[in-house]
C-alpha cells in the first residue's frame, strides 16, 4: 500500500523523491499560483526547478522542498500574537 497525504481538497499525492508544482501546492495547503510566487523571489526562493531553456516541466526534490518548509515555516506556538 502506498502512504499519501490527503490535502484540504481531498487530492492525494503518493510520497515520491519529484514533486510537480501541482503536487508541492497540495502538499504544502496552497494555490499552485502562490508555489510560482514564492518561486520567483525572495531571499530564499521555493526550489521549483526545470531544465535550462525549458517553459514547462518544472519539478521539485523532496528533500529540498522539505528543508525550504523547515526555514521558512514556523512553529505554531512562536507565531507572534498581533
Amino acid at each position: 500500500m502506498t502512504e499519501t497525504r490527503e490535502t484540504e481538497t481531498k487530492h492525494q499525492v503518493p510520497i515520491q523523491d519529484i514533486y510537480s508544482p501541482h503536487e508541492a501546492a497540495a502538499l504544502l495547503g496552497m494555490k499552485v499560483n502562490r508555489i510560482w510566487e514564492l518561486a520567483r523571489g525572495g531571499d530564499d526562493p521555493f526550489p521549483l526547478r526545470r531544465l535550462a531553456g525549458m517553459k514547462r516541466g518544472s519539478i521539485v526534490f523532496r528533500d529540498e522542498m522539505l528543508d525550504w518548509t523547515r526555514r521558512n515555516f514556523c512553529l505554531v506556538s512562536e507565531r507572534r500574537r498581533k
